[in-house]
């Protein structure tokens, strides 16, 4: 058995919980807070970055137990991820330019409180999407991997985070290289690639689920 800080089982854990694709999420992110200022920027991506590993330390500890009690297969969890994202990822394609923003009387612009974007799509599915959290769950399962490699993993997970946020906090001068329609363009991009790792993800969850019986 290799010990937790054996160099093959950091590359491999650094390396798969790349997963999370910090500078994939520039321009995602740049997308969801186009209309934000910085100040709720800096907000969102910090609440953003501390939910999703929240999420994905839950799942660490009490994940693979809670599955396993309620009878649902890993495969079965990668194909609702997967649509989940999907449906995201066709928003983002379809989705037409955003009206502009309404003003008040001050003509200062009227900012919405309808919804904590730090939390969805942000924190989840963007971050702790259904393959960080296949790979946290994988990584740290209990009938291979003892409580020591398992903190290790889990420390790994974390300074991946960490580097997710610092690209997060560098959007803004991303946005100013890219302007509103290369923001746009990205968008579109990115979303087509979000719908490619859905479907995937559900192709691989519905091969997983074949192989299961």
């Amino acid at each position: 058995m290799c010990a937790p800080f054996c160099p093959d089982r950091l590359i491999t854990d650094a390396v798969t919980f790349f997963v999370v694709n910090p500078l994939g999420l520039v321009p995602l992110f740049i997308a969801l807070t186009r209309n934000e200022p910085a100040s709720s920027r800096m907000g969102i991506a910090r609440r953003g970055v501390i939910i999703a590993a929240i999420i994905l330390i839950a799942f660490i500890v009490v994940g693979q137990i809670v599955l396993n009690a309620m009878g649902v297969s890993l495969a079965s969890f990668r194909i609702a991820g997967g649509l989940v994202l999907l449906v995201i990822a066709m928003r983002m394609i379809l989705e037409e330019e955003p009206a502009a923003e309404p003003v008040g009387p001050d003509g200062a612009p009227i900012v919405r409180h309808d919804r904590d974007v730090s939390v969805f799509p942000l924190a989840i599915p963007y971050i702790a999407d259904p393959g960080t959290i296949m790979a946290s769950m994988l990584l740290t399962d209990n009938e291979r991997f003892n409580m020591p490699q398992q903190v290790v993993t889990t420390g790994i997970l974390f300074l991946v985070l960490v580097f997710t946020y610092g690209t997060l906090r560098a959007a803004e001068s991303v946005h100013r290289v890219l302007g509103s329609t290369g923001a746009n363009v990205l968008t579109r991009v990115m979303g087509l690639v979000l719908a490619s790792l859905a479907v995937e993800g559900i192709l691989t969850g519905i091969r997983g689920a074949f192989l299961l019986h």
